[in-house]
């Protein structure tokens, strides 16, 4: 355990990505990645998790709509704030997130500045 005290559960399927967010995050929260649903129920059983930022589209096994549809009817995990950062920038996805559950969207590219301001609101 780091000396930060807020954790990030990030779920990118994608290596760079997953690489990319660990550097960016890692100065100032706990970084935990999970590149599957599977792997991010594991980590959200086992962490004390502050914010989800969600990958939209999986390559295995559930997406990241289905994923945050099952946090929010788990009483566990249901007021865990989770932001959808992908690459999928229509107002139809970002209408879609919403609905699944998504406390926020981010759409891919993103500023860090943007991205950190829509995060600390939850945070």
């Amino acid at each position: 355990m780091s000396e930060h005290t807020r954790s990030i559960l990030v779920v990118e399927d994608d290596e760079q990505s997953q690489k990319y967010m660990r550097i960016l995050l890692s100065r100032e929260f706990n970084v935990h990645i999970a590149a599957t649903g599977e792997k991010a129920w594991e980590i959200l059983a086992r962490e004390k998790v502050d914010l989800v930022l969600m990958d939209l589209s999986l390559r295995d096994g559930e997406d990241g709509l289905q994923i945050t549809q099952k946090i929010r009817q788990d009483d566990r995990f249901k007021d865990v704030p989770v932001i959808a950062l992908t690459a999928h920038a229509f107002p139809e996805d970002r209408k879609r997130s919403l609905e699944a559950g998504c406390n926020d969207y981010v759409s891919k590219p993103f500023q860090w500045v943007h991205l950190k301001s829509v995060m600390e609101k939850f945070l």
